[in-house]
């Protein structure tokens, strides 16, 4: 009698929490630890309970389960949403085995070289993690008889000229014609370097909010495979919660889809395209933060330096013989960038003594302006000094802004130093030397397009003053077998460089072309001054997306948020690409409660590192809007 008004009790606190609440799937009977955070300790622990205080708990054991079951005036009911917040921010069940799956993840290594060369091997290890989710599939579908998961997967070239494949794969429970899908991502950006050992995770605390907080540290713990074990956990609590109901999927299917390119060159986009049937009803893509409301459009130019335009330095000068960055995407300031300077040995040696005081009294143009740190070196030959610039702070390409008030570029501090280099006579030019020329004159240090406001800044009322059209320079390369540089750069560009604009009232991509064509054209104009300098070939990768704030799919969003945190998602126009632009069925959320991509999160950079908390309400808020879909 006394059990079975405890069962009663238990499914009562279970209507009380409404969607809020998860039952514990434990893989053994024992509690590992209960706290203010409910954390297994033990391998192979799974913890319990959502969003339930600790208060007043007490712990009972119902055959080969443990229950967590709180007083009633413990618990807020699922509509006050203050005290789900509050509880939230306390319980941290998810955080034992959800660290250690991600880990399992961070150490297969997925970002791909500048030219492909290693796509064999990312492909083995994307498969291995495919492996890995298909295991977690047939376990859970072992064990649960009501709600089984499925397997997708597609892989084709969507027509491409050079027979590029792409691919994406996922998993999905129920057939209904209302699919709510999570879109995540397993390749990486490169790892910078191999000091902070990127594919060694840990847990360490990092100030964040400002109070100490576990961080879960390792390339792609959050962006994104960190992200995509949260998505994959949030499908399974959300059928678990559905188990004692075989209709709760009538009319709906729940879905968890994978990206395998997302960094380079996006699968996702060219299977909607194949498969315009296959896209969600709503689809949230869990690759940024709450919640985007509109994303900035991106342009990709090459700006190139040959050596056939510009006299080559006289052999008995000093001169850049080579510039060069780190690997890494185009979207990623590089985590280091060199030159290379040659010419005659006795020269070279009084070079190398004098390079730290000049760079340390070279005046940048803007006297607050953060220098990179550089390392100067000599060859044993002494035929060649290297001067290596290290990245400082933010290094996702999206926000330059975040790097330049913080941190610092070293393709921006290396190049303008030699131009001034080259300027006083110190290094002879040559091609080399152009491009650093050209790149203090264009750019200078700045990333809002300062240097020359009329053709490069832009801001507006969506992407504010401080948010508009940015810069990232993030790639030297030389081509050509040397005898050509190139510059990348990486634009996010607002609506001001978008010919057609916005009405305020359309959704999803502005329609029109960039306009940057004729901007580059009348910049280098003004640059080469009837001469043939520097040459530019620009594409353009999207237009700006916006979405109205009282957007539908936005809307249930900002519900689920609401329910979790206690307050309302606030709305964010952003520089990043995600595969929710120009999809109006999908909405850019998560996992990050924060606007900045900087340390310590420090996205695409070294020291990479996911806020566990932020992950976890992430979590929360992903089962949140899925059990609303649930019968």
């Amino acid at each position: 009698m006394q059990l079975m008004k405890l069962i009663k009790l238990k499914s009562l606190l279970l209507t009380f929490l409404g969607v809020n609440t998860v039952e514990l799937r434990g893989r053994s009977a024992s509690l590992c630890r209960l706290g203010t955070r409910f954390v297994s300790a033990a391998k192979g622990c799974r913890p319990t309970i959502w969003y339930v205080s600790v208060l007043n708990s007490t712990v009972l054991s119902l055959g080969a389960a443990v229950v967590l079951l709180t007083t009633v005036s413990s618990i807020g009911v699922a509509g006050d949403a203050k005290s789900v917040a509050q509880a939230a921010t306390k319980v941290g069940e998810w955080q034992s085995f959800k660290i250690e799956d991600i880990e399992k993840l961070i150490r297969i290594e997925t970002w791909r070289d500048d030219r492909g060369n290693n796509e064999i091997k990312v492909l083995k290890n994307l498969g291995m993690i495919q492996t890995y989710f298909d295991q977690r599939m047939h376990d859970f579908n072992q064990s649960h008889d009501a709600h089984k998961i499925i397997k997708f997967e597609w892989k084709g070239t969507d027509n491409d000229p050079t027979d590029k494949q792409y691919w994406v794969f996922g998993y999905r429970a129920g057939n209904g014609p209302r699919k709510v899908s999570l879109l995540t991502h397993l390749d990486t950006v490169a790892y910078g370097n191999y000091d902070w050992k990127p594919f060694d995770p840990r847990v360490e605390d990092r100030t964040y909010n400002g109070k100490k907080t576990p961080f879960l540290i390792g390339r792609g713990s959050i962006d994104d495979k960190g992200p995509a074990i949260v998505a994959f956990e949030v499908l399974t609590r959300a059928l678990d919660s559905a188990s004692n109901n075989p209709h709760a999927l009538d009319g709906v299917t729940l879905e968890v889809l994978f990206d395998t390119s997302e960094e380079t060159d996006m699968s996702t986009p060219h299977y909607f395209h194949q498969f315009p049937h296959e896209k969600p009803k709503l689809g949230i893509v869990f690759d940024a933060a709450w919640c985007v409301r509109a994303e900035k459009g991106m342009e990709r130019p090459v700006f190139t330096v040959n050596s056939s335009d510009v006299a080559a330095a006289p052999s008995t000068a000093l001169s850049i013989a080579k510039l060069v960055t780190s690997p890494g995407p185009v979207n990623m300031i590089p985590s280091t960038a060199v030159a290379y300077i040659t010419g005659p040995a006795k020269n070279l040696e009084t070079f190398a003594t004098q390079v730290m005081d000049k760079y340390k009294k070279y005046p940048f143009d803007d006297p607050k302006y953060n220098r990179a740190e550089i390392k100067v070196g000599l060859s044993k030959d002494k035929k060649e000094v290297f001067i290596t610039a290290f990245v400082k702070g933010a290094q996702h390409g999206s926000a330059p802004q975040e790097n330049r008030a913080s941190g610092a570029n070293p393709v921006v501090s290396l190049t303008n130093f030699l131009a001034f280099l080259v300027d006083d006579g110190t290094l002879a030019n040559n091609n080399n030397g152009e491009m650093t020329r050209f790149i203090r004159w264009a750019f200078g240090t700045h990333v809002f397009g300062e240097t020359h406001q009329e053709l490069l800044s832009r801001y507006d009322p969506v992407f504010e003053h401080g948010n508009g059209t940015t810069y990232a320079l993030t790639k030297l390369e030389p081509v050509d077998d040397g005898k050509g540089i190139e510059l990348k750069v990486d634009i996010r560009y607002a609506i001001g460089h978008q010919d057609a604009g916005w009405d305020g009232k359309a959704e999803g991509l502005l329609t029109g072309k960039s306009l940057f064509n004729n901007v580059f054209d009348k910049l280098l104009q003004q640059y080469n001054n009837k001469r043939k300098l520097v040459t530019f070939k620009t594409r353009n990768l999207a237009a700006p997306d916006i979405r109205l704030p009282d957007n539908a799919n936005l809307g249930q969003v900002k519900k689920a948020y609401q329910a979790v945190m206690g307050k309302e998602c606030p709305l964010k126009a952003i520089g990043g690409g995600t595969d929710a632009k120009g999809n109006l069925e999908l909405v850019a959320a998560g996992a990050l409660f924060t606007d900045s991509l900087a340390p310590p999160i420090n996205f695409h950079g070294i020291g990479e590192g996911a806020p566990l908390i932020d992950l976890e309400n992430s979590g929360k808020i992903l089962l949140n809007l899925f059990q609303r879909e649930l019968k």
